[in-house]
């Protein structure tokens, strides 16, 4: 999320209208170290980190309890994975893709149970960059501008015995405070390192068909540390330039099981 929040920084500085071009720069390289590991250290001090539970462990538990609780299914998150690298196969920067079926994927062998490997994001190294402009700024270097109308951050309970994991309730509240519902969505790119998360998230913006969802592939396909939810939202502007979407929603996650949570909308002319 660090390129996300980096995005939101520079927004909120060129809503004092005496800066008309920002550049928002973001780069992860989580070859370096024992990725899963080293994300431990973003628990609880005191109860959690020390038992060293990593991501995907956490990732498992809170997947077991939304299939547990029939939020999820083990279908909806196969078909997350399909369509992510299905969609993936048109993007060049995509580290995974390929045609596979739901029923293959349900036949492969658990990872963390009850996650396949292909329910979670490949680590991946990455930078991305970001120009935002304002008004008459943004129409002389684009044609047809996305324009950034809201964005929203929000932080549920660090301790995960505290919050439902089966649902996102900051990214709902993110949602109604940008105005999702205001309209219709083109597309959207979803920030999920783990496919169950996919389905958790678009239900919590409220997303439904004819939707878009994650055109790129999104995380599951390439998942760069630190700028990931950066490449989110710049997935969705690059589809409004191109004149592909009318308005689109893009959001970003950081911490445990979906803890942080960052919602903007775009829109063309």
């Amino acid at each position: 999320m660090d390129g996300a929040w980096a995005l939101y920084e520079s927004w909120v500085r060129m809503l004092h209208d005496d800066v008309d071009y920002a550049l928002v720069y973001a780069f992860g390289k989580s070859s370096n170290v024992n990725i899963r590991r080293m994300l431990t250290l973003q628990q609880d001090p005191y109860l959690v980190a020390p038992l060293w539970p990593d991501t995907v462990a956490l990732a498992g538990l809170q997947a077991r309890a939304a299939l547990d609780a029939g939020t999820v299914s083990a279908e909806q998150m196969a078909d997350v994975v399909a369509r992510s690298r299905h969609n993936a196969k048109s993007n060049p920067f995509a580290q995974l893709s390929g045609d596979y079926t739901t029923s293959d994927l349900l036949d492969e062998p658990m990872f963390v149970d009850p996650l396949r490997k292909h329910d979670c994001a490949p680590l991946t190294n990455g930078a991305s960059v970001v120009i935002l402009a304002k008004g008459d700024a943004a129409r002389r270097v684009c044609d047809r501008p996305a324009w950034l109308r809201g964005i929203d951050h929000r932080i549920e309970a660090h301790q995960l015995g505290e919050r439902d994991l089966t649902r996102s309730v900051s990214t709902a509240i993110a949602a109604q405070k940008v105005g999702v519902a205001n309209g219709p969505i083109d597309v959207a790119e979803i920030h999920a390192p783990f496919s169950h998360q996919e389905v958790i998230v678009a239900d919590a913006l409220g997303i439904e068909d004819p939707t878009s969802i994650n055109p790129s592939g999104g995380a599951l396909a390439a998942n760069p540390l630190m700028t990931a939810g950066l490449v989110r939202m710049g997935e969705v502007a690059r589809r409004i330039w191109a004149g592909e979407a009318d308005r689109g929603v893009a959001h970003a996650t950081s911490g445990a099981a979906l803890q942080q949570n960052l919602v903007c909308v775009l829109e063309g002319e």
